[in-house]
């Protein structure tokens, strides 16, 4: 899973190369930099990529026919320290080339002996009678991440060594983690501040009496009859989509808007930051929270691929997803086809939507706007394969509504939560240049 999605990296590099195969030609690929670089394009069996500006890549493909395949690149000098440990090469953000993607027949029916396929049945309890809940620990984490387990560091040293500090997009990310009073979950109440929700951290409640079962086992167990759903009905069918997400989540938002790197630079640098910030802001809170993945409790889940070696709540993928469709639609020319439907007006009566509020992202309820949709089915993906929980996808979307609210309304649509606490202002002068820069990218007669 770093956005993001989960869980994305900061810097936008694009990368162009040719690609030579066992069979009889060679192809294209394109890389976009989202968690880790990650490049689809179009091979021929098992080749060698050549791309502008981000080195060597090592190409693999699944051949079809006369040796023609889908080619995934990976580029070792980059992913080594932004995507990995020292020296790998990383098929998904944080994820070990062993836990690659690999097929498993999502079929569900007991063989002749009455066994079922997959050992779903079986449940872990994180809040057993005798000590301390199970919780992600410094030494799971992935090694290039670790740094994330230190104290929180305003300059984002280490974060820095992975990011292009030429981009916009990174001097965002710095004015935002360096007002870490105004939102780090070890100096703010998230739930004061009506960032989260109390169903979104049911799952943290302990046992209320010994010998009882704890209230927070019995929401997980909800949430992991859900995925198990998930896996049952949709993962088939949702798999391809899901793992083409799992490094390239901006490009469906991207290709969703109809954007392209010519007509619309500076939304995609606008995209850019929404990575940059989120991938800050969405790490903290993960350290924070500590979480086990859903395959963790439930081993049976038997994820695709992954999960990412970094803690579960909350979801990279959501909040990336959801901050990221907030910020494109503070563009007229953007929330006017994909923003919200007014109160009150049927979504087929032919009229334009308007900008989203803090409040249209409360609650759990599907949100009436087109680029908001597409931000969750996002979330939802992450759950299909496994690697979220419900309250990650949810407690994201609210997550990054609240940040959102600080940065571009200074916190002013948010009712004063617990003990009359309110949120502070953000200041982040670079977001606001970009996002007035992309707003010339899309002209509207409304």
């Amino acid at each position: 899973m770093n956005a993001p999605p989960e869980d994305s990296g900061s810097d936008r590099n694009s990368s162009r190369g040719l690609g030579l195969g066992l069979g009889l030609g060679l192809g294209l690929g394109n890389s976009r930099r989202t968690e880790a670089d990650s490049s689809g394009g179009l091979g021929l069996g098992t080749g060698l990529g050549l791309g502008s500006g981000l080195g060597l890549g090592l190409g693999s493909g699944l051949g079809l026919g006369l040796g023609l395949g889908l080619g995934s690149t990976f580029d070792p000098g980059k992913d080594a320290g932004a995507g990995g440990g020292i020296g790998t090469i990383r098929s998904y953000y944080a994820t070990p080339y062993e836990l690659r993607q690999i097929p498993w027949t999502l079929d569900f029916t007991p063989d002749n002996s009455g066994a079922t396929p997959f050992p779903l049945a079986y449940l872990i309890n994180p809040y057993q009678l005798a000590g301390d809940p199970l919780l992600w620990t410094t030494e799971d984490w992935d090694p290039a991440l670790r740094f994330w387990s230190l104290p929180y560091d305003p300059h984002l040293t280490e974060w820095l060594r992975a990011a292009d500090r030429t981009e916009p997009a990174t001097l965002a990310a710095l004015e935002f983690g360096g007002q870490p009073d105004k939102w780090h979950p070890d100096l703010i109440d998230p739930e004061a501040f009506r960032w989260l929700e109390k169903t979104d951290l049911d799952w943290m409640e302990g046992r209320p009496a010994v010998g009882a079962e704890p209230v927070g086992f019995a929401f997980i167990k909800a949430e992991l009859e859900q995925l198990k759903i998930y896996m049952e009905d949709d993962r088939a069918r949702y798999l391809f989509e899901s793992d083409v997400q799992a490094d390239g989540l901006p490009d469906y938002l991207i290709h969703f808007l109809g954007a392209d790197s010519i007509s619309h630079p500076w939304t995609l640098e606008l995209i850019n930051c929404g990575l940059s910030i989120g991938n800050v802001a969405y790490m903290v809170y993960k350290e924070h929270y500590k979480r086990v993945r859903p395959s963790v409790l439930r081993p049976g889940l038997t994820v695709p691929f992954g999960p990412p070696a970094h803690p579960a709540y909350p979801s990279g993928h959501s909040f990336l997803a959801h901050f990221i469709a907030l910020l494109l639609l503070e563009i007229p020319g953007i929330y006017q086809r994909f923003g919200v439907l007014p109160d009150g007006q049927p979504a087929d009566n032919g009229g334009i939507l308007r900008k989203p509020e803090w409040r249209d992202l409360n609650g759990t309820n599907p949100i009436p706007s087109p680029l908001l949709n597409i931000a969750h089915r996002i979330a939802v993906n992450r759950e299909r394969i496994g690697v979220h929980y419900p309250s990650d996808s949810t407690g994201s979307r609210h997550l990054a509504a609240g940040i959102w609210d600080a940065l571009i309304n200074r916190g002013l649509q948010n009712v004063p939560g617990r003990g009359g606490a309110q949120p502070q202002p953000i200041d982040a002068p670079t977001l606001m240049r970009v996002i007035d820069h992309a707003k010339t990218e899309w002209p509207t007669p409304w």
